[in-house]
């Protein structure tokens, strides 16, 4: 198989992308505010931090290797910031319901080896919701 290979410089390779960007967006049905909702608001918030970080101003001193090595960086730090906002708010969601006591330890919630191999109350709602997929003619992961 041979090898194409296209040289650009940065403001070809911004131009690109950016269009690119849109011409997605554009194709999609999704808005700003669909986006930001979900798996898709994840992932959003993960471009907008490498795109911000890669397109940042040339006087900062790095060059594009170094910025691509950031907004990569970024990419992945701002996915753990997800992760860890997520989790968060799906806490204080159970404990807004009272479906968990502030006072339950991690143990307690998440069960299995870490609870003397009982069930805790994230695997016991966990193998209720298996329970109901099945029960309507589906198979749970």
């Amino acid at each position: 198989m041979e090898k194409n290979t296209i040289k650009l410089n940065e403001e070809q390779l911004k131009t690109i992308v950016a269009e690119s960007v849109k011409r997605i967006l554009s194709e999609s049905n999704f808005n700003e505010e669909d986006l930001e909702e979900g798996w898709f608001g994840d992932k959003w918030n993960q471009a907008k931090t490498a795109a911000n970080t890669f397109t940042q101003k040339t006087d900062s001193g790095m060059g594009f290797k170094d910025r691509f090595n950031a907004a990569k960086k970024n990419w992945n730090v701002q996915g753990q910031l997800n992760d860890i906002s997520n989790l968060q708010q799906a806490l204080m969601q159970l404990l807004d319901t009272k479906k968990i006591s502030p006072n339950t330890t991690v143990a307690q919630l998440v069960g299995g080896k870490y609870n003397n191999n009982k069930f805790g109350t994230m695997t016991g709602m966990a193998a209720n919701r298996r329970g109901q997929i099945t029960r309507n003619g589906g198979t749970a992961n």
